[in-house]
């Protein structure tokens, strides 16, 4: 039987979720597929392709901000590329490579006379994004055109499919629930001592931490404002970027006179530095799915999130309202106050949380379900 061919793309090859999440289908699917990825740039999606022995195509004039002519020039880049490897499946991943693609892609199929399935993964829509109205309704209006080429549209959570169901983004039978998916039992984590000594070269009483892009959608501004309104000084906060890390330059303005936090702006394999927290926060204003959430939980570690996105599905408890830094940094007393009088407690969520990822949220599960939409 002939091997079907998948072509993964994506815009940037920054190291983020959807980076990660089209690394993991491209290393994991089994030996009845040739894979190769297609982004812009060389950056850590790449080097890992390339370890690999991934093939990957550089779509050279690919960027995250809307530039027309540089748009024009990624469409034929793009569908010279869909000649050349002639795919019978193309799987996209990320809004900007969504539209470029699917057009690309639907005039592939029309000039070739060759069958191929056209999927988009939906990392969180940017519909739940803190924009203005007008924003808003140009954003959902692309997303509808968008979502005409594709035959499949996986939403990573449950929430992002109900999302689209009612702004009429696609048609129901296009929508399915798949969530992320992580391989718990193969994910190496360092001590709490040896890692709090590689990322801040001490030990600390406690620590709060967390590993985001430096981006307003993390709302991190939130939590450096709900550290200020904790009393206890002792504590020392790591805050680890992925990605681009676009708000940079504004995290080390507002960090910069405080000693106890500490901005490492990028680690290979971060997620093995995890337990040199005490609490994990992620303070998102606008989520899909995230892995950080899924990887702290698998390290047993309590976790505050707000309630966006499909953050909910995996959490049943430290659920908190976004945007608000004050019940933020009661929820962190409040957890503080738990570990060092109820552990008992602490022990049950994190076991119950652990089960449920492992349970709900692996990698072998997310990988059967995507794998039959490729046939």
């Amino acid at each position: 039987m002939t091997k079907k061919s998948i072509l993964y793309i994506i815009t940037k090859s920054v190291w983020g979720g959807a980076a990660k999440y089209v690394y993991d289908l491209s290393t994991n699917l089994p030996g009845d597929f040739d894979v190769s990825i297609a982004a812009g740039e060389k950056d850590k999606l790449y080097e890992k392709a390339k370890k690999a022995n991934i093939p990957y195509y550089q779509i050279s004039n690919f960027q995250r901000t809307i530039n027309p002519l540089k748009d024009i020039f990624a469409f034929f880049e793009i569908l010279s590329l869909l000649f050349q490897l002639k795919p019978d499946v193309i799987h996209v991943n990320s809004s900007k490579a969504g539209g470029i693609v699917g057009v690309a892609g639907w005039c592939y199929r029309i000039f070739s006379n060759k069958k191929i399935k056209l999927i988009f993964t939906a990392h969180g829509w940017a519909i739940n994004e803190d924009r203005s109205k007008n924003q808003i309704k140009l954003i959902k209006f692309f997303s509808k055109i968008t979502s005409i080429f594709y035959d499949k549209i996986i939403c990573v959570s449950e929430y992002d499919r109900q999302i689209a169901i009612k702004n009429k983004i696609a048609c129901e039978k296009k929508l399915i629930t798949i969530h992320n998916g992580i391989d718990i039992k193969n994910i190496n984590f360092l001590s709490k001592e040896e890692a709090q000594n590689k990322l801040i070269n001490k030990t600390s009483p406690l620590v709060i931490g967390t590993i985001a892009e430096w981006t307003k959608n993390k709302g991190l501004k939130y939590l450096l404002k709900a550290i200020k309104r904790i009393k206890n000084k002792r504590i020392d906060v790591i805050l680890i970027g992925s990605g681009e890390n676009p708000d940079k330059e504004k995290m080390y303005e507002l960090t910069e006179r405080h000693k106890n936090i500490h901005l490492i702006e990028f680690i290979p394999n971060a997620v093995k530095y995890i337990k040199a927290f005490d609490i994990f926060v992620l303070p998102s204003i606008k989520e899909g799915l995230p892995y950080t959430i899924l990887e702290a939980v698998s390290a047993e570690i309590p976790v505050i999130a707000t309630n966006v996105g499909g953050i909910p599905e995996i959490l049943s408890s430290n659920l908190i309202q976004s945007k608000n830094s004050r019940i933020l940094a009661e929820k962190i007393t409040e957890l503080i106050d738990d570990i060092n009088n109820d552990p008992e407690k602490i022990k049950r969520t994190i076991q119950e949380n652990r089960n449920k990822v492992e349970q709900e949220f692996n990698l072998e599960k997310m990988i059967k379900k995507t794998k039959n939409l490729y046939y």
